[in-house]
């Protein structure tokens, strides 16, 4: 009886709330015209925290904003909506002349999980900008799509090691078995991140080819660690 009553309470008052959260809503897409950009940026992000799907069109509308600011909030801001309309919009944002921008949107198709948005994203593995390839190696690793396995191998070389990890991180979210040889590779790596993040990739993927150099790098690697990691790969999968 007292879940029931906790239930019937939280229900009302959630249905106390609506037309405030809705009133929040209107002003802040109304905020999104204001002459000020740091307002409109604000109202980019609170629309985001409110994730109302009422103001998808708004913030849609919004990427095209003279200010990077708030096209970069707006990106984000569609991201955590999660509404499939915002998809093309977004993959138009990768193109975006602002590097802020593209890495927001990046980030935002990782969230919405569009199969649409892959080789868009796969091109942009060559953005001129680090951050953006490393949130579009992210955004490839939440989506899953084998597809992108061959770029995110291309990838484990960037000069960057956030790209580097990150795409390692990825290979191991999609779990395809051609990522096995390269992720061994990158447990060389000079950065302890790329190599611990390769060792947590080795270890979802699961296949045995690893334990050898799971075994060496869990007594030889500097970095504590991800000595620790292969020893729990190890451990997990029975390989040692």
């Amino acid at each position: 009886m007292r879940d029931i009553l906790t239930f019937v309470f939280a229900l009302s008052l959630m249905v106390l709330a609506m037309p405030a959260l809705a009133e929040n809503v209107e002003q802040s897409v109304e905020a999104l015209k204001d002459e000020n950009s740091i307002t409109r940026a604000d109202a980019a992000m609170t629309l985001g925290e409110l994730n109302d799907a009422s103001a998808v069109e708004p913030l849609i509308q919004a990427l095209k904003d003279d200010n990077n600011s708030v096209r970069s909030e707006s990106a984000k801001a569609l991201g955590w909506i999660k509404d499939k309309r915002a998809v093309n919009p977004l993959i138009q944002a990768l193109n975006d002349q602002n590097w802020d921008v593209r890495s927001s949107a990046a980030l935002a198709l990782g969230e919405l999980n569009d199969s649409e948005a892959v080789d868009p994203l796969i091109q942009s593995l060559n953005d001129e900008n680090s951050s953006v390839r490393a949130n579009v190696a992210e955004a490839l690793g939440n989506i899953g799509d084998e597809k992108a396995v061959d770029s995110l191998i291309q990838a484990l070389s960037d000069e960057d090691p956030r790209v580097r990890y990150q795409s390692a991180e990825a290979l191991g979210n999609i779990g395809d078995s051609h990522a096995i040889d390269p992720l061994i590779q990158a447990l060389k790596d000079e950065d302890n991140s790329v190599r611990y993040w390769s060792t947590v990739a080795l270890g979802k993927i699961n296949d045995a080819r690893a334990a050898e150099s799971l075994i060496q790098t869990s007594k030889e690697d500097t970095d504590n660690y991800v000595r620790n990691a292969a020893a729990n790969v190890l451990k997990e999968h029975g390989w040692a």
